[in-house]
């Protein structure tokens, strides 16, 4: 009996010890399934907001204009940029920039045997210098000046300076902190003959045609390279209209170009045009100045056409005198002409001789 007793409690401590260690594992494997759900949904859970937080924070401070492609911009006041400056082309001053006392600019830009730039006026930007002024025909330009240390980058914008320059960034290079600006021209009604054609030899101003007031032209478009047989060059100032006031001759091809100025403007007065049409005058011829053409391109051939003025719009008188050899009529010689009637060999050699001996050429 006793070592029933004994038995049944070695059963029921085995039974329990049993009880006991199965309940231990299911409890693990539980507690080890739950650490892995909270690894499996913080992995899957915390990277996305990060991810959230950092996008949010690459987008804070920015504006809705952000350009990722706008060029750096400079605050206002960083850079010193009066002074002069030389051209890089000739190595003489060419880019004249004064501050003025409101703290806008004076800027005068000399492009050399193109065109000057002499009334500019300009404001320090973020994006630079800042300017405009008077352009070709009258028309305004803007640009913008920037520095690189001592060095000027001159931009002038628009499809109509790249038309009339083909170039449209220029670069000069600073030699004094003090400018050299100087007087601005002014073309007011007041501007007197000298000064207008002045102008138009800077190449401020055209020259209008004027049988064609939609044709002008600027010296810029002329040949003035000296060295070139077909050149253009700046010759005197005569009164070649006989009102008192100067015009201006332009030497060339043919006799070159006489420009008169009136009205404030300047226009194409006589020229030359071909072998057939050269162009001189005469200084003088019964005490006032004609123009004249002149035709010696044929063998046997000459005739000369003359003009006197009275103002460059107003044609007082004219006449015409030649002689010419009939080549069908050999026999008849030469006949001798003056506004259409013939005259003889001895009145023709006197005339020509009191003609020709005053006769200036302008080739």
């Amino acid at each position: 009996m006793k070592k029933m007793r004994m038995k049944m409690a070695m059963i029921m401590i085995v039974f329990v010890c049993t009880l006991s260690s199965c309940g231990k594992p299911e409890d693990f494997g539980n507690t080890q399934m739950d650490a892995e759900g909270s690894i499996k949904e913080i992995s899957e859970e915390n990277p996305q907001a990060v991810s959230d937080e950092a996008e949010a924070d690459s987008y804070e401070g920015e504006s809705d204009d952000y350009d990722a492609d706008a060029e750096p911009e400079h605050p206002t006041g960083e850079y010193d940029y009066e002074g002069e400056y030389n051209s890089y082309d000739v190595n003489e001053p060419a880019l004249e920039i004064k501050k003025n006392d409101d703290g806008t600019y004076q800027i005068q830009i000399d492009l050399f045997r193109l065109y000057s730039l002499d009334d500019g006026t300009g404001k320090e930007t973020e994006k630079g210098l800042e300017f405009a002024a008077a352009g070709p025909g009258g028309n305004e330009v803007n640009g913008v000046i920037k520095l690189e240390e001592d060095i000027a980058a001159v931009t002038i914008f628009g499809q109509e300076w790249l038309d009339f320059a083909g170039l449209s960034e220029y670069r000069f290079y600073k030699t004094s902190d003090v400018p050299n600006i100087q007087e601005i021209e002014n073309t007011s009604p007041e501007m007197s003959a000298d000064e207008l054609l002045d102008s138009f030899i800077n190449g401020r101003i055209s020259a209008v045609d004027s049988t064609d007031l939609t044709s002008t032209f600027y010296i810029t478009d002329l040949n003035m390279d000296s060295e070139e047989e077909n050149a253009y060059s700046i010759g005197e100032k005569v009164d070649l209209d006989n009102d008192g006031e100067n015009e201006l001759i332009l030497n060339g091809p043919y006799g070159g170009i006489y420009l008169d100025a009136r009205d404030n403007m300047v226009y194409e007065f006589a020229g030359g045009d071909g072998t057939a049409l050269i162009l001189s005058y005469i200084y003088y011829y019964n005490g006032e100045i004609w123009i004249m053409y002149s035709n010696r391109s044929s063998a046997g051939f000459e005739w000369y056409h003359m003009e006197k003025f009275e103002g460059a719009d107003h044609l007082v008188a004219e006449m015409d005198f030649g002689e010419e050899f009939d080549q069908n009529n050999p026999e008849a010689g030469i006949k001798y002409t003056l506004n259409g009637a013939e005259i003889s060999y001895d009145e023709y050699m006197a005339l020509g001789s009191k003609i020709f001996a005053a006769e200036v050429y302008t080739n």
